[in-house]
């Protein structure tokens, strides 16, 4: 009882359920296609498909509803942006701090001339300092608001991540279940019209990759259509 106790607070186990539940949230849809022979029963979308499917929207809504994602190439650029003022920054005050202690020295009054070209100089940095300081506040304000945009997007995944995992999982399924059902149609002694020539099957020579994506697509969308419309 104690193993068993520990067990249930172990985050590890935790993440293993999670998984497990997202899996058998996903069943396997379809008997296999050899006990079909017909156009009909290739047709019927079972209970468990429509599952699958529900999984699908269910995520679809999901991250339809997902705060909008910076562009990841906006945020490098600002990064760049940011590093580089930070940069010519720290020089300025770099060079702000070496003119105050040549300055400092009693010896620099033996030398006015040189002495007012560093007070010039002096001026000039610290004026260049204020202006730099200026841009990189407004950099770091637009940084940090792509950041917040940023998180608040992978915050919002992360609190869905079951329901999105499971619609990725419930998709995989549902390819699956074209590629099997493309195979079944194919085998039929006298494919439906919308196959044989909707698709033009069989596809010619060097073109089965493209073909097979199209089956797919077609596929998808007229169980999709059958879902939506039953008496379609």
């Amino acid at each position: 009882m104690a193993i068993e106790a520990e067990g249930r607070h172990c985050t590890h186990c935790h993440e293993v359920d999670a998984k497990a539940r997202i899996h058998r949230a996903v069943p396997t849809a379809r008997e296999p296609l050899d006990q079909l022979s017909s156009p009909r029963e290739l047709d019927e979308i079972g209970e468990d498909e429509r599952w699958l499917w529900r999984l699908v929207a269910e995520a679809d809504r999901v991250a339809a509803g997902a705060p909008p994602q910076p562009d990841p190439q906006q945020v490098t650029d600002a990064e760049e942006r940011y590093a580089l003022v930070r940069l010519a920054e720290e020089r300025v005050l770099n060079r702000i701090r070496v003119t105050e202690g040549a300055l400092a020295r009693p010896g620099s009054w033996l030398r006015p001339a040189h002495r007012a070209a560093l007070v010039r100089h002096l001026r000039e940095d610290r004026s260049a300092a204020v202006a730099t300081a200026v841009q990189r506040g407004r950099i770091e304000e637009a940084l940090s608001r792509l950041r917040a945009i940023a998180n608040a997007h992978a915050g919002y995944l992360t609190e869905h991540r079951i329901v999105l995992s499971a619609g990725r999982n419930a998709r995989a399924e549902l390819e699956r279940i074209f590629d099997d059902l493309i195979d079944g149609y194919a085998k039929l002694s006298d494919p439906p019209a919308w196959f044989r020539f909707g698709l033009g099957y069989p596809p010619p020579p060097g073109a089965q990759p493209q073909w097979l994506a199209a089956a797919r697509e077609t596929l998808a969308q007229r169980r999709k259509l059958a879902l939506e419309h039953p008496k379609w």
